[in-house]
C-alpha cells in the first residue's frame, strides 16, 4: 500500500508539474503574440474541457485575442509577428484557425461539478460582460438576460472573494444599463479603489450621480475621467458632461469653458458643437456668429442643421438674425437648402 501511495503521489505531482509548465508556456506565447499557439497548448492539455483552471485560461485567450467571432461561440485566432497588432486583423478577412468553444455552456457544466470554484463564476460573468460589449442588442439572448447574468455571476464571485476592478465595474455598468442607478454606485466606487486609473469607472459614476441630481459629486468624478481619458471621443464626452452639469447648475461661465474644451479636443463632433453653439448664442459671446457659420458648414444640405439653428435662435429671441444669416448663405448654397419661414406669433 505504501508503494502504491508513493507512486500515486509521484504521478499526481508529475501531472501538476506538467500542467504548470504548459500554463507557463501558454502565457509566454501570449506575451509574444502567439495567440493561436498559446490556445493549442491548452487545448492539447484538456481536450474535454474538464479542468477548471485550463478552461478559464482558454476562455480568456478566446475573448481577449480573437480576430473574429461568431456570437462568441466560434472564435478565430492568429499568431502575430512582432510588428503586427491584433486590431489590424480584427474583423478583417484572412486565413485563421477556427475553434468552436461556447464558454457559457462549458463554464456552466463545470460550475455544476465545482460549485465552490468561484473563479468559474467570475469567468462566466466576464464572458457575458464581453458578449454585451460586442453584441449588445444582437446576441443569442436579449440584453435583459445578459445583464442579469453579468450581475449574478460577477456578484457571486465577489461575495466569495473572487473579483477585480473590471468585474466590479461590470456589475455597476450593468445596473446602470438597467436604470438601477443607486445600486450601481457602490460598485463603481469599489472599482475605483482597486484601480484608480481606469477612467470609465469615474465617468459612469459621474453619470450615476448626475442621474440622481447629485451634481457636485458628478462634476468631481467627471473631471477625473476627463483627466484620465486618452481617446479623443471619450475625453471630449467627459468634458461635454461637465458642461452639461454646469449648465444645469446655471453656472454658464464654467459650462462654456468645458464645452469649449470638448470642442477643442474633438472639433468635428456635431453634438458637442450643437451644445456649444446653443450656449454661445444664449450668452451672446463674441464667438457665437463664427460658431454659427462653423455649425452651418458642418452639413449645409442637411435639414437637421436648419432645425437646430431655428431652435437655438428662436429660443433666444434672435429669429431675425437667423434669417439674415441664412439669406447671406443663399448665393453659395442655393441648390442645397431652403431656409425656414419666419414664424407668425398667435
Amino acid at each position: 500500500m505504501k508503494i502504491f501511495f508513493t507512486i500515486t503521489l509521484l504521478l499526481t505531482f508529475g501531472l501538476v508539474f506538467s500542467q504548470e509548465n504548459e500554463l507557463s508556456e501558454s502565457k509566454i506565447l501570449i506575451e509574444n503574440k502567439k495567440y493561436d499557439s498559446a490556445y493549442l497548448v491548452l487545448e492539447k492539455l484538456d481536450l474535454g474541457n474538464q479542468n477548471p483552471e485550463i478552461v478559464i485560461e482558454k476562455t480568456k485567450i478566446l475573448l481577449d485575442y480573437f480576430v473574429s467571432s461568431i456570437m462568441h461561440q466560434l472564435f478565430a485566432l492568429k499568431d502575430l509577428e512582432e510588428n503586427e497588432e491584433l486590431m489590424d486583423f480584427r474583423g478583417a478577412e484572412g486565413e485563421f484557425s477556427m475553434y468552436y468553444f461556447p464558454p457559457d455552456s462549458i463554464l456552466n457544466l463545470l460550475i455544476k461539478q465545482f460549485p465552490e470554484n468561484f473563479k468559474l463564476r467570475k469567468t462566466l460573468g466576464y464572458f457575458y460582460h464581453e458578449v454585451f460589449l460586442k453584441y449588445g442588442g444582437n446576441w443569442l439572448e436579449p440584453d435583459s438576460i445578459v445583464l442579469n447574468r453579468i450581475i449574478l455571476n460577477y456578484d457571486l464571485a465577489y461575495q466569495n472573494g473572487e473579483f477585480d476592478y473590471w468585474s466590479l465595474y461590470g456589475i455597476g455598468y450593468s445596473y446602470l444599463k438597467q436604470n438601477k442607478v443607486e445600486e450601481s454606485i457602490p460598485y463603481f466606487k469599489k472599482s475605483i479603489e482597486l484601480n484608480e486609473n481606469y477612467p470609465s469607472s469615474y465617468y459612469n459614476l459621474a453619470y450615476a450621480y448626475l442621474t440622481i441630481n447629485e451634481r457636485e459629486k458628478a462634476i468631481e468624478y467627471a473631471k477625473k475621467a476627463l483627466e484620465l481619458y486618452v481617446y479623443i471621443d471619450h475625453k471630449s464626452d467627459a468634458a461635454k458632461m461637465i458642461g452639461v452639469i454646469y449648465t444645469e447648475l446655471n453656472d454658464f461661465q464654467n459650462a462654456l469653458k468645458y464645452y469649449r474644451v470638448a470642442d477643442s479636443i474633438n472639433p468635428n463632433n456635431y453634438n458637442v458643437l450643437h451644445s456649444l453653439l446653443a450656449l454661445e448664442v444664449k450668452m451672446e459671446t463674441n464667438e457665437y456668429k463664427n460658431k454659427t457659420t462653423q455649425f452651418f458648414m458642418f452639413a449645409p444640405g442637411n435639414p437637421t442643421i436648419y432645425q437646430n439653428l431655428e431652435e437655438i435662435y428662436w429660443n433666444n429671441g434672435k429669429e431675425d438674425e437667423l434669417m439674415d444669416f441664412l439669406e447671406s448663405q443663399k448665393a453659395s448654397f442655393t441648390s442645397c437648402f431652403s431656409p425656414p419661414e419666419s414664424r407668425t406669433e398667435l
